[in-house]
């Protein structure tokens, strides 16, 4: 049986090569979703970002809610494009090459970022685990993937192509039921996420804390 490993996808010299071949792959401007629920996060808080790519996100974090910002993914070119960032405008993001299918946070964070990590059904029980160890108590999930629907709907052909790799919202719900989920809300929405990810898309958006 092949091993998710071997779609080119899942390999990290993959996303290093579209990285490098494209300025800003996913754009500059933070997930609209974070975005719209940052003013959950205090000032000052923790944030780690699984799948991180370029750290747009937590840059504007950084900026707008003083985060202090981890940003882990496994593609170095990713990362390093994160790193100037946070050089160049004197942010306080350190990253983490790691694949996060196999990565064992050492430590907790009070918020946890997820966008569009398009893990396999085998895959995402074990997210699911490494989210809730990375969150302290009390700690801040905002989660956004595509649904299912996505393929079969009126939608543009953007993201994932298998509905294997999105989510449906039953699955987040089941995944989070010991922690207080304050919202799994399944809208359409237009996507502005650089060149490769723009347009009318159908997700699910997971708010939730975790159990105290």
């Amino acid at each position: 049986m092949a091993s998710p490993d071997d779609h080119p996808s899942s390999r990290p010299a993959f996303w290093d090569t579209r990285y490098a071949d494209h300025d800003h792959l996913f754009g500059v401007e933070p997930s609209a979703f974070v975005a719209a629920e940052a003013g959950r996060l205090e000032r000052g808080s923790t944030v780690l970002e699984l799948g991180a790519g370029e750290g747009r996100t937590l840059a504007w974090l950084a900026r707008t809610r003083d985060a202090v910002c981890t940003a882990l993914d496994f593609s170095e070119t990713a990362l390093e494009a994160a790193r100037r960032r946070a050089r160049a405008d004197d942010l306080p993001i350190e990253t983490v090459r790691a694949d996060v299918r196999r990565w064992v946070p050492g430590r907790q964070w009070d918020a946890v970022v997820v966008t569009f990590l398009q893990l396999l059904p085998t895959e995402r029980p074990a997210l699911y685990r490494t989210i809730r160890s990375a969150l302290r108590p009390g700690g801040l999930l905002l989660g956004e993937w595509f649904r299912p629907d996505h393929l079969t709907g009126d939608y543009d052909r953007i993201g994932p192509t298998t509905a294997g790799r999105m989510v449906p919202p039953s699955e987040l719900r089941d995944a989070f039921a010991a922690d207080a989920v304050r919202r799994c809300a399944t809208p359409d929405v237009h996507l502005e996420d650089g060149p490769h990810l723009r347009g009318r898309a159908a997700v699910v958006r997971l708010v939730a804390r975790r159990a105290e």
